[in-house]
C-alpha cells in the first residue's frame, strides 16, 4: 500500500541516510524495495529543492544588477546563506505551502525487522522513520 510523506520530512540527508542502508547487508529483496523507495524518493527531493530556490528567487530582494541580496548584520558583514526578504509572510507562506505538501510513494512501507540489521545509527533512523511499518 503506497505511502504518504510530506516534503519536510525530505532533504538530501534522506537519501543518505537510505543509501547507508543500502550499504548494510540487508536481505536482496527489502534492498530491491529500498532501492525503487530511494528513486521515487530523490525525484520529489530534487523537485522540492528546485522550488526552493524559485521562492528564495522571487521573494529575495535585487541590487541594480538583478543580482540576490545578501543579509548583513549590524556591522555590515555578509550572513552566510542569508538574503533580504521583500515579504517575510508571502515568503513564510509559499515555504509553509511547500513544507506541508504531502507526496504518495507508490511502495509499501517497510517492517523494520525485515532489515535484519545487527546495528544501526539513531541519526540515520530518525531521518526515515516515514519509510518504516512498525506495526
Amino acid at each position: 500500500m503506497p505511502f504518504i510523506v510530506k516534503n519536510s520530512q525530505l532533504s538530501n540527508d534522506v537519501i543518505q541516510s537510505l543509501n547507508f542502508l543500502l550499504e548494510q547487508d540487508i536481505n536482496a529483496s527489502v534492498a530491491f524495495r529500498l532501492l525503487r523507495i530511494i528513486k521515487s524518493l530523490s525525484s520529489v527531493i530534487e523537485d522540492k529543492i528546485e522550488l526552493e530556490k524559485k521562492l528564495i528567487e522571487k521573494w529575495s530582494q535585487k541590487d541594480e544588477n538583478g543580482q540576490i541580496k545578501r543579509a548583513e548584520d549590524e556591522s555590515g558583514n555578509i550572513i552566510e546563506d542569508a538574503v533580504m526578504l521583500t515579504d517575510i509572510d508571502g515568503f513564510s507562506k509559499d515555504m509553509s505551502d511547500l513544507l506541508n505538501t504531502e507526496n504518495e510513494i507508490p511502495y509499501d512501507k517497510i517492517r523494520f525487522d525485515e532489515l535484519e540489521l545487527k546495528t544501526v545509527k539513531l541519526k540515520d533512523l530518525i531521518k526515515i522513520e516515514f519509510l518504516f511499518d512498525i506495526e
